[in-house]
């Protein structure tokens, strides 16, 4: 018996926009908003994608929003607090759309994936362990705030001389005139 693989539509901005009966810019502006919304391409410059989630939850917006009457502020909070986060998405369909947008992402997520379990070994190893990295964190510490200490007391003098700048320049004019004065009396 033969089954065939079931691919994810995934559907571009203008559809969504044509599917859903929304301008564009209030798209764009409910992604910024709602940031779950759409998956990014293959590469920074391609087109952002939508899944039939996303599609069903920019419904829902346009619902509150256009409808309802709310803000998106208000349609935030209410969706915050109705809906699961949209960021959780099941592995099923985290894989789907991973293999929707090729294998140079596998590789990048793969190779993501490897150092944050470097990082998260370094992590958990005790202080003051054999390996020095302890060591190393404490020097740089100290460096990063002798370099945040340098930083603040030359802010501090710039600020400084610009607020006594204007005094000055007003000191330095009353003393000519009163110099100017003297002389035209004398």
């Amino acid at each position: 018996m033969y089954t065939d693989a079931v691919t994810p539509k995934l559907y571009k901005a203008g559809e969504v926009c044509e599917l859903l009966q929304v301008q564009p810019y209030v798209l764009r502006s409910w992604e910024k908003e709602f940031p779950g919304i759409g998956v990014q391409g293959r590469s920074p410059d391609s087109p952002r994608l939508y899944r039939q989630s996303d599609l069903e939850h920019v419904q829902l917006i346009k619902q509150l929003v256009f409808v309802e009457g709310l803000t998106v502020a208000g349609a935030r909070r209410k969706l915050e607090a109705s809906l699961p986060p949209i960021s959780v998405v099941s592995e099923a369909e985290a894989a789907e759309v991973i293999d929707a947008l090729g294998a140079d992402v596998k590789a990048r997520i793969a190779t993501v994936r490897d150092g944050l379990r470097a990082l998260e070994s370094l992590l958990r190893e005790t202080p003051g362990s054999s390996n020095g990295h302890s060591a190393r964190r404490t020097t740089a510490k100290r460096t990063t705030t002798k370099q945040s200490t340098a930083k603040r007391s030359a802010a501090a003098s710039r600020s400084k001389s610009v607020k006594r700048g204007p005094v000055r320049k007003a000191a330095a004019t009353a003393s000519r005139k009163k110099a100017a004065t003297k002389r035209r009396r004398a």
